[in-house]
């Protein structure tokens, strides 16, 4: 156990001086959160025009896409062809073995 705790605190020693050796100015410090807000701020940029451009590319796109169906009309399913029509059928004249009478009769 005191060979694993001499070897903790050496190795908690070397980190320490380690840490301690480069001194850093407040100049550097504000230099650095410029730098990195200047970067974020160029990359949230950079997103919103990428965004937009793909936006507008999109509306082009959609516009192309609709008048070009408005003139070839994209129906998948052809329209049936106009049935042809039927033949008269033939009927049987039956003789007339009725004779009808007028009902007034001319004189």
């Amino acid at each position: 156990m005191s060979r694993y705790l001499l070897h903790i605190i050496l190795f908690g020693s070397f980190l320490m001086i380690s840490s301690c050796a480069k001194e850093v100015t407040q100049e550097e410090l504000i230099k650095e959160a410029v730098e990195l807000k200047l970067a974020q701020w160029k990359a949230s940029q950079l997103k919103e025009c990428r965004d937009q451009a793909y936006l507008k590319a999109s509306e082009y796109v959609d516009s192309i896409m609709l008048v070009t169906s408005l003139e070839n009309k994209l129906d998948t399913i052809p329209k049936p062809a106009k049935p042809l029509k039927p033949s008269k059928p033939t009927f049987k004249e039956k003789p007339d073995s009725v004779v009808v009478e007028p009902i007034y009769k001319k004189e």
